[in-house]
């Protein structure tokens, strides 16, 4: 369509920009010699180990606590479901770096909880090993699990669990046999996404003292200065999320055939008041697990700091305000090129596809490829042009969610009305502003707030890519906690929680909003 085709235009500088960046990436990656006595293979074992059982051990536990909760909220009547629907889901607020620390401090032998309960001979587990970070791990990220079953269960009809119980099954039976197989496909994607989310955290698993990739790129980077053998840790890395992409697409892909949709409107089910109760204890007892505990150690650390310095930390706030907004608006800006490109151009496909896929692709990973190909290619820093590598590094991690729902939202576009436009004025613009923008801004908003959330909690790339002098709340978060100083971090976590919180608020509200239209 003439209308579509200045998007293209465009989108080519997004396009040189990442596909330069893989081809240089990989061949600096692989093809230059790196200090063998530092990557030795125990050394490297020992990494892939320890990614491979944190990684998947967050995802079981995530889905084994995500799953129950979806079902029960969305299936069940009893007490407070209405509230659990949503509230559950606001630990994904805190970044899985905070809720490290605020267990770290809880469990520690010194903490005030411990010294309480060793009145009574009760001694807390041990948290800082890859068992104890799995557990953090999951309870911070089995949200994504929880939404993605949610909204998956909302379009499982009436239909079919009624002709589960026409042949004799009861309620139980009739999800375990119907609805959860159906469920297979969303829950391995949701597992995916916390696979993804763990590898790609450093804060969290450098304070529970497990050494993944994410903390050797770290090591490799600014403990032993060697640049190259960070970027081949990145690049095994890489390949290793390519391998997790390729399973969870072909297991998921594999179990789409037991999935079955109806548009009837699912009736909750009934169950004893005992059962009812049953079910309130546990999502209150995870609710208050998962946010009411770190939410309230959080403000009692506030509190008990008595260098509070509010000045400091509003500046803190304000960088990480400017690097949540400006990568927001370049991400989106792409997004919609992108998007709009791929509509109208069958020969740019692929390439976009290509480009849009760097949500998991951990910080680090994309850190390190920016800091070594632009040494290698013009002998200088990127950290010299300010923040501008962070944007780069931000917008190529979280253009696959921008791209996604923008993409989406075109393909409600009737046909008949796209063939209608092409009889109008060829202006690309006013095309765009009266037509296709309309269409968009629900996905557009929505892409705003999540590249947004997620730019100011990031944490690995910020540390690698922020200029000297430069920083936000969640690398300061890093530098507290590095130091086991927990009340001090607790300021800047309270800031950067309350500003997620916010934006989990407005992204539910949007979502609503549109579903009601």
């Amino acid at each position: 369509m003439h209308n579509l085709k200045i998007w293209n235009y465009l989108s080519i500088p997004w396009l040189v920009f990442t596909l330069t960046f893989f081809v240089i990436f990989f061949l600096l990656a692989f093809l230059v010699e790196v200090d063998s006595s530092y990557l030795s293979r125990n050394y490297l074992n020992k990494l892939f180990l320890n990614t491979i059982i944190l990684s998947f051990g967050s995802a079981i536990l995530s889905a084994i606590i995500a799953v129950p909760l979806a079902i029960l909220v969305t299936f069940y009547k009893f007490p407070g479901h209405k509230f659990f629907s949503w509230s559950l889901s606001l630990s994904i607020a805190f970044p899985a770096y905070v809720y490290a620390f605020i267990y770290v401090g809880i469990f520690e032998y010194a903490s005030p909880v411990s010294e309480y309960l060793r009145n009574f001979n009760i001694a807390l587990p041990q948290i800082k090993n890859i068992y104890g970070a799995s557990l953090i791990m999951a309870m911070a990220l089995f949200p994504y699990i929880f939404l993605l079953t949610k909204a998956h269960l909302g379009s499982v009809g009436i239909k079919v669990f009624k002709a589960a119980k026409s042949l004799g099954d009861t309620n139980i039976t009739a999800i375990r046999k119907v609805i959860i197989p159906s469920l297979w496909p969303t829950i391995i994607a949701g597992m995916a996404l916390v696979v993804f989310e763990t590898i790609a955290d450093f804060g969290g698993v450098s304070t529970l003292r497990v050494d993944t990739f994410t903390v050797g790129i770290y090591d490799a980077w600014f403990g032993y200065q060697s640049y190259f053998s960070a970027t081949r840790l990145a690049g095994l890395l890489l390949l290793f999320v390519f391998l997790i992409m390729f399973l969870a697409k072909y297991f998921g892909e594999k179990s789409v055939h037991l999935a079955s949709k109806t548009a009837e409107t699912f009736e909750r089910i009934e169950t004893t008041p005992i059962v009812k109760i049953g079910m309130l204890i546990f999502c209150s007892l995870i609710f208050i697990i998962v946010f009411c505990i770190p939410t309230t150690q959080l403000i009692v650390w506030n509190l008990a700091d008595s260098n509070l310095n509010l000045i400091s930390n509003l500046q803190l706030l304000i960088n990480s305000l400017i690097v949540g907004l400006l990568a927001s608006v370049i991400t989106v800006f792409f997004a919609i090129a992108l998007a709009l490109s791929y509509k109208h151009s069958n020969i740019l496909k692929s390439s976009i596809l290509i480009s849009s896929s760097g949500y998991a692709i951990p910080g680090s990973v994309i850190s390190a490829g920016l800091l070594v190909g632009i040494d290698y290619i013009f002998d200088t820093s990127i950290t010299f042009y300010g923040i501008l590598g962070l944007l780069m590094c931000l917008s190529l991690r979280f253009m696959t969610p921008a791209f996604n729902y923008i993409s989406a939202s075109l393909s409600n576009i009737s046909k008949s009305a796209e063939h209608a436009l092409t009889t109008l004025p060829r202006d690309s613009f006013k095309a765009f502003k009266l037509f296709y923008l309309p269409q968009m801004k629900p996905a557009i908003f929505l892409s705003l707030m999540l590249v947004f959330i997620e730019s100011i909690k990031e944490q690995p790339a910020t540390l690698l890519l922020r200029p000297i002098g430069f920083d936000t709340l969640s690398t300061k978060i890093y530098n507290f906690t590095s130091e086991g100083q927990w009340e001090m971090a607790a300021v800047p976590s309270l800031f950067l929680v309350s500003i997620s919180l916010i934006f989990v608020y407005l992204i539910n509200k949007n979502i609503d909003l549109n579903r009601d239209k």
